[in-house]
C-alpha cells in the first residue's frame, strides 16, 4: 500500500488530486500527484511574487530559498506540463475520458460500501451481484459506459484501490464543516473495503496492496 501525505496547502487542490487518480495505474497516479504538488508550489510562488514588495528576493535571508526555487524551476515546469496531459486524458473527447471511468468506479465503490455497512456483504462479480445491479440500473436510466458488465469489471479492477477519496469528497459535498475530515472519511472507507470480504469469500473487496492511503499532514 502506498501512502500520500496531504498538507493544508495541497488539500486546497484536492480536486486535482482526484484528477491524478484517474490515471491508469498507481505508478502513474503517484507521479501525477507529485505533479500536482509541484503545481501547488508554483501557485504559491506566483502569489508570493504578486504580494511581495520587490525587495524580498534580494534580502540575504531569502537568498538560499530563491536559489533553490530557481534550480527547481525546470522540474516544476515539466511537472505542470505532464499534469496538463493527465487533465486531457481525464476530460477526453465528448465525455469519454478517464473522468467517466472514475465516476463509474466510485459508484460501484459506493454500492460495495453500502453493502458492507448494511451487513449484506454482497458479491461484486457474481450473478445478481453489485456489478450486475449497477449494469441493470445503467440500462434502466440510460447511463452510457456502465451497461456492459465486462466493461464494469475492468473499470472496477483498475480503480478500486483509489475510489475511496472521490467517494469521501462526494459524500462530504459542499459541507463547509467537512474540511480535512474528507481524508478521515476516505481512510474509513479504504479500511472497510480492504478489511471486509464478500459473504462466503476469504479475499477482501479490495486488497490493501492495491490501495493508496491519504493522510493529512500538518505543516507545523
Amino acid at each position: 500500500m502506498e501512502t500520500v501525505f496531504i498538507d493544508g496547502a495541497v488539500f486546497q487542490y484536492i480536486d486535482l488530486i482526484r484528477v491524478a487518480l484517474s490515471e491508469e495505474d498507481n505508478t502513474q497516479r503517484l507521479q501525477a500527484i507529485k505533479n500536482v504538488k509541484h503545481d501547488v508550489v508554483a501557485s504559491r510562488l506566483e502569489l508570493l511574487l504578486d504580494e511581495g514588495d520587490g525587495d524580498w528576493m534580494s534580502a540575504p535571508k531569502n537568498t538560499e530559498f530563491v536559489a533553490g526555487m530557481a534550480k527547481s524551476a525546470p522540474a516544476r515546469h515539466e511537472a505542470i506540463y505532464e499534469f496538463m496531459q493527465t487533465a486531457r486524458r481525464y476530460e477526453g473527447e465528448n465525455g469519454h475520458g478517464n473522468e467517466r471511468k472514475l465516476n463509474i468506479a466510485e459508484h460501484i465503490g459506493k454500492s460495495v460500501w453500502l453493502s458492507i455497512r448494511e451487513g449484506k456483504l454482497q458479491g461484486v462479480q457474481v450473478v445478481g451481484g453489485i456489478l450486475q445491479q449497477v449494469s441493470d440500473a445503467a440500462r434502466e436510466f440510460g447511463i452510457s459506459g456502465a451497461r456492459d458488465k465486462d466493461a464494469l469489471r475492468n473499470i472496477w479492477k483498475r480503480y478500486r484501490g483509489v475510489v475511496h477519496l472521490g467517494m469521501a469528497m462526494d459524500l462530504c459535498g459542499d459541507d463547509p464543516k467537512a474540511g480535512t475530515g474528507v481524508l478521515d472519511l476516505a481512510e474509513r472507507i479504504r479500511r472497510d473495503l480492504s478489511e471486509n470480504c464478500p459473504r462466503g469469500k476469504s479475499k477482501p473487496y479490495v486488497d490493501a496492496s492495491e490501495q493508496i492511503c491519504f493522510v493529512g499532514k500538518s505543516r507545523v
